[in-house]
């Protein structure tokens, strides 16, 4: 018998912040490398601008010079994402979210899409700032009764507490553990 050809892999869209303050190396790193054993990777930036890395350090410096070579760095435009050709996102730890995608109206319905199809949504870190871009028709926030646990700053719980969601800081979780 033929061998029999495997399964493409599904496809995760990485949403990166194009912003001054930048994306955590340490955080692309580590989501990259678990990623891609499960998953084809696309990255995608507000304009299909280039990532400012912050945190670097000796290891994950060397990582991020090798993945600038590959053709998967250079980041698609966010505004040209379709989310029906994805099967997951993720939003790494991004200092520079809370500036370009915490207000992004593309990455906004890239998320709602998500939502409805009941896709699998992560944000990690700072990262978890880009989905309060996320609302429905009504102006109400698409995670409306999620519980979200970061450590970030104090705009986003009030945004999330003002959402009827339960936002926990893991700085506190932390200390009671």
């Amino acid at each position: 018998l033929p061998p029999t050809p495997m399964a493409a892999k599904p496809t995760c869209l990485i949403v990166l912040s194009s912003a001054a303050q930048g994306v955590s190396a340490q955080s692309l790193y580590h989501s990259y490398t678990i990623c891609s054993t499960a998953f084809n990777l696309q990255i995608a930036t507000p304009g299909g601008k280039p990532m400012d890395f912050v945190d670097l350090d000796e290891n994950n410096l060397r990582w991020i010079q090798d993945f600038r070579m590959k053709p998967c760095s250079n980041p698609a435009k966010l505004e040209s994402i379709d989310g029906a050709r994805y099967n997951a996102i993720l939003i790494p730890n991004c200092p520079g979210a809370l500036v370009d995608l915490a207000t992004s109206g593309y990455l906004a319905k890239i998320l709602q899409h998500f939502y409805t199809e009941k896709k699998l949504i992560c944000a990690v870190g700072h990262g978890v700032a880009a989905l309060c871009c996320a609302t429905n028709e009504d102006k109400s926030w698409s995670f409306q009764g999620y519980s979200v646990t970061g450590e970030i700053p104090s705009l986003f719980p009030s945004s999330v507490q003002l959402s009827n969601s339960l936002y926990r800081s893991s700085q506190l979780l932390w200390k009671t553990l």
